[in-house]
């Protein structure tokens, strides 16, 4: 099977469901707010609106019927993932679920690679991440970073 990147619905939903804030609940009324936990499905398309989260990641458009989306990768997507708001929250929020979980840093990684890639970490990966770890003191600001390391690898966004 060819590696193809996930539609930016599942990449956001994604992020929501590893930081342990995915509102699951079906049905209701659609909302604006991006920051909410709901579902991407549930968010409003404002047609007019092509400079957030969707658009930059090949939402589908709606203004016009296509039966394929454009796929492209482009430096704002990286630099969406590094820097937006949103997306430090869940960063944040998947260390602080990472914290109240195991105690012991090397469970930590284990557990962020089966939450993140649904796979155990290699050893040469087990040791980058204590080595990044031990340099940031191993607190929770280093732990913040290293989620936000994982969640921009493309293994998160891509599918092989």
């Amino acid at each position: 099977m060819n590696r193809r990147r996930l539609e930016a619905e599942a990449i956001r939903d994604s992020l929501l469901a590893v930081a342990g804030r995915l509102d699951r609940t079906p049905g209701g009324p659609s909302v604006r707010d991006f920051n909410t936990s709901r579902r991407t499905v549930y968010l409003t398309t404002i047609r007019s609106d092509r400079s957030g989260f969707g658009p930059l990641f090949d939402a589908a458009g709606s203004t016009a019927l296509v039966d394929r989306r454009t796929i492209s990768t482009v430096a704002p997507q990286a630099l969406f993932l590094m820097n937006n708001p949103f997306i430090l929250e869940q960063t944040k929020a998947l260390a602080k679920r990472l914290a109240d979980g195991d105690k012991d840093d090397r469970a930590r990684i284990r557990r962020a690679y089966l939450l993140l890639y649904g796979r155990p970490p290699i050893d040469e990966e087990v040791k980058i991440g204590l080595d990044f770890l031990g340099r940031g003191g191993g607190n929770q600001k280093a732990w913040k970073e290293y989620c936000q390391v994982l969640l921009c690898a493309n293994e998160f966004v891509y599918v092989d």
